[in-house]
């Protein structure tokens, strides 16, 4: 009973919700950034939501189902790495108190089933998304779910899709995430304009998994209209050799970041091209219209050599200047006045 009330209490906590309409999802990766330390995760999401991020994302793993003990160096690390189900518990609490989303990825089935009581968001990882019993157990949850499309082509993502359009799960519930799986990536092999190839492909939404170095491509993806942005999070780039963390923004830069993807998703504005209306504004006072050059007598024929091109707009505009030449005037048109269609 305890338990249950537990979930209950965090499935209350759930507030924040994001319009993607209107806001792009900016997420603190902390991953294993804490090292198994529960402390330090939870300074971490204290930081992340200090730096103005909508999300927290931690991986969730038992080592044992996640890496072979054959590789004693990698398993020995994430074994170090391992946070309790009581931790996360506290940690998905701690995030929602803050106003924050929590995310976290899970390495394997069983992990994927205690997180359910416990995430807002699944997330796969680019090393799962071909393990389709993990994809199928996670969509049993129908909770939104976010893919990293880091080692998959164009045909592989189409293989996930089809996957999950045969499970009947709502697409609007499918997020990908450009990601190219390289630990930091070259400036060279970031190809940002797959976000735009992906959004223009594929009808979910796309977002972007950053693992350059800095926090220029986080902000340039949003130009190309990337509905979620992913970055490694870590207090202090030089914490231990584990290297997530010389990859991740520190607070300073997510502070920096979050400020950036907010004014660049502003300025992106809508898929379209119309007078904004603060342009309109400017309209007349920097547009030309007709105006007499020198003063036209009644009678006589108004002749480029009588009228000039200048500004505020009036009457006439330059396009429409062959519908008046060679007219004659109707009455006196004195010099500098606004020619207009009554005139002739």
């Amino acid at each position: 009973m305890g338990q249950l009330k537990e979930i209950l209490i965090l499935n209350l906590m759930v507030k924040k919700k994001i319009n993607f309409k209107k806001k792009v999802m900016i997420v603190a990766e902390i991953g294993n950034n804490h090292e198994g330390s529960f402390k330090q995760a939870k300074k971490l999401i204290q930081k992340a939501a200090q730096s103005g991020v909508d999300a927290v994302k931690f991986q969730t793993f038992k080592t044992e189902e996640f890496i072979n003990d054959t590789d004693q160096k990698k398993y020995k690390r994430y074994k170090k790495f391992e946070l309790t189900k009581e931790e996360f518990y506290n940690l998905s609490r701690f995030a929602k108190s803050k106003k924050l989303i929590f995310i976290s990825t899970p390495l394997d089935i069983q992990s994927a089933i205690f997180l359910n009581k416990c995430v807002d968001y699944f997330k796969i990882s680019s090393g799962d998304n071909n393990y389709f019993q993990l994809i199928e157990k996670v969509l049993s949850f129908k909770k939104p779910v976010i893919i990293s499309t880091g080692l998959l082509n164009y045909s592989g993502i189409k293989d996930i899709l089809r996957f999950i359009e045969k499970k009947k799960f709502p697409m609007k519930k499918v997020f990908l995430l450009h990601c190219v799986s390289d630990y930091p990536v070259e400036d060279k092999e970031a190809n940002l304009i797959s976000i735009k190839y992906l959004k223009d492909k594929f009808k979910v939404n796309i977002g972007y998994s950053d693992h350059t170095l800095g926090v220029e491509a986080s902000i340039m993806a949003v130009t190309y209209g990337s509905k979620i942005i992913e970055k490694h999070f870590t207090l202090d780039k030089g914490y231990s050799n584990f290297r997530d963390h010389k990859l991740s923004a520190d607070p300073d830069e997510m502070s920096k970041l979050v400020k950036s993807v907010r004014r660049s998703s502003v300025m992106v504005g809508l898929y379209t091209k119309t007078i904004s209306k603060n342009e309109k504004k400017n309209l007349n006072s920097m547009r030309r219209s007709l105006y007499a050059k020198v003063q036209i007598d009644k009678g006589k024929k108004i002749t480029l050599k009588k009228i000039k091109l200048v500004r505020p707009y009036n009457s006439i505009s330059p396009k429409k200047i062959n519908k008046i030449l060679n007219k004659k005037a109707k009455s006196l048109i004195k010099k500098s006045q606004a020619i207009n269609f009554k005139s002739v």
